[in-house]
């Protein structure tokens, strides 16, 4: 891209798309060469209320300064920008990637890439042919919580890792466009909305395994409630779980535990603690960065540069859904191994 300052355009306006806002707020500010220059949402209220979804946080934000659109067709004819940011419920994933690919845009789209990885490889396909960037919104990839784990396994600094557990839980998604949440499919169920991040989480620290097992129950969408278990040589466990049947009141929980050869080390209520072999437990300082910020960043810097990016490259999204898929195919096949 021969340009000095990106030009965005968020498309679908939910409760992700605030937290999306706001990192194109924090770059601004931070003088990062990017401008969100429209929205686009069919439903006009979209605009007008806040929107409470699991990872809450503060629902409202300033749009003052954007140009609000309610149908594509409209923003495309009437506003020169040069990537999109696809905040649309999953199942749309692929059409809108496709469609703004193809009008010429780079594409940052929300987790999951799509609802199959054939959908994925058509995504792919279409980016290489348009020569536009694209990338999928696996925003643990660039939340200091979770690269601290990274950096520990990469640099040996409490040994090897003999065990690793995840656990992501929700109650009943009761937020999203006409319900989609709670229509298999059109979002997966839990198991593609919320597991992936862990399944992507999984591969990004540990690589591909040889096989994966599941085990599943369904309540208002299939694979409700997932307990997934990732199968590498050496004799390590692996497991990740995530549900969407816990109490309405629950609030939303991400977590792991990690035992190395030296230490133990937790994520709970937000906060990361290294339990040492032969040492008291610290809290240790983590860089006070926003994992959308940064991820928006890593995307923007992929455009501005090209040649992609190492970090989050498509290709690894598409990967990650085809493990949903193999723990899914698990599941219904109570929980039988499955080799990747």
């Amino acid at each position: 891209m021969k340009s000095t300052e990106i030009r965005a355009a968020i498309v679908g306006f939910g409760g992700i798309a605030r937290s999306h806002k706001r990192a194109y707020d924090e770059l601004r500010q931070a003088g990062f060469p990017i401008s969100l220059v429209a929205i686009c949402d069919i439903d006009p209220e979209q605009f007008k209320k806040a929107q409470v979804i699991n990872i809450d946080g503060n629902p409202k934000c300033d749009i003052s300064a954007q140009r609000l659109y309610t149908g594509l067709d409209d923003m495309l004819k009437n506003e020169d920008f040069d990537m999109a940011d696809i905040c649309l419920p999953s199942y749309l994933h692929r059409d809108y990637a496709i469609r703004l690919l193809r009008a010429g845009k780079h594409v940052l789209c929300e987790k999951p890439m799509a609802l199959s990885s054939a959908d994925c490889e058509v995504m792919l396909r279409t980016a290489r042919e348009c020569g536009r960037e694209l990338m999928v919104g696996q925003c643990l990839r660039f939340e200091p919580l979770y690269l601290f784990f990274k950096d520990a396994i990469d640099n040996n600094t409490f040994g090897k890792v003999r065990g690793a557990y995840f656990s992501r839980l929700s109650g009943p998604p009761h937020w999203g466009f006409e319900g989609w949440y709670r229509d298999t499919s059109l979002s997966g169920g839990a198991i593609m909305d919320l597991h992936i991040h862990d399944v992507d989480m999984v591969r990004f620290l540990f690589g591909e395994p040889e096989a994966v097992s599941a085990i599943s129950y369904d309540t208002f969408v299939r694979w409700a409630v997932i307990n997934s278990r990732f199968i590498y040589g050496g004799g390590r466990i692996i497991v990740a779980d995530a549900s969407w049947d816990e109490a309405k009141s629950t609030k939303f929980s991400m977590s792991y535990r990690v035992r190395f050869e030296q230490a133990t080390v937790k994520l709970e209520g937000g906060k990361v603690t290294v339990y040492p072999e032969s040492d008291s437990p610290y809290t240790p300082e983590l860089p006070e960065a926003n994992r959308m910020t940064e991820q928006l960043r890593t995307f923007a810097t992929a455009v501005l540069e090209g040649g992609g990016n190492t970090k989050n490259p498509p290709e690894s999204a598409m990967l990650t859904v085809r493990l949903v898929e193999k723990l899914r195919e698990s599941a219904d096949r109570g929980g039988a191994a499955v080799t990747v």
